[in-house]
């Protein structure tokens, strides 16, 4: 097996384990920020690899520099998971997870050329606030993270 398609299941892998695990243990939560918060303190730390264990594989699979920048802002929010408390550490998470988000939809619309799979992450996230859906972010969430998953397995 090539090292890249090893890689890929690795961040495949990590993100179907922790949403899965999180869903089923917890339920839906208002993100996936806040599932770290639901967790007790000896797992607590399952967010932090969870967030490392998506992004540098994606970083060194999307060699490209909005990936790059992408997948280290959501090392930023991994590293900054205690948001509710500290400002500072809240302005790093909030900015680390807007900004990813933020920059793995630009880079899939211009590095890959895959405009539509960023157009339809624009529509579906818009019509999750025009209907007011419940856990909005959390879905938004699961459809940037799926997303990524899809073009960089496309692209493997």
């Amino acid at each position: 097996m090539e090292f890249t398609t090893v890689l890929y299941l690795i961040m495949l892998s990590v993100f179907i384990s922790y949403v899965g695990f999180i869903w089923i243990k917890y339920g839906i939560q208002k993100s996936i920020s806040d599932s770290y918060y639901r967790l007790p303190k000896k797992l607590k730390p399952l967010f932090y690899f969870f967030c490392l264990g998506f992004a540098i594989p994606a970083i060194i699979l999307g060699d490209n520099l909005l990936i790059v920048l992408a997948g280290s802002l959501i090392c930023f929010v991994g590293a900054a998971s205690a948001f509710k408390g500290n400002s500072t550490t809240k302005w790093t998470h909030m900015v680390g997870a807007y900004g990813g988000v933020l920059l793995s939809q630009i880079a899939i619309w211009v590095y890959y050329d895959m405009w539509y799979i960023t157009v339809t992450f624009i529509v579906l996230s818009g019509l999750m606030y025009i209907l007011n859906v419940k856990d909005k972010i959390w879905w938004i969430e699961l459809l940037a993270f799926s997303s990524i998953c899809v073009v960089l397995g496309l692209n493997l």
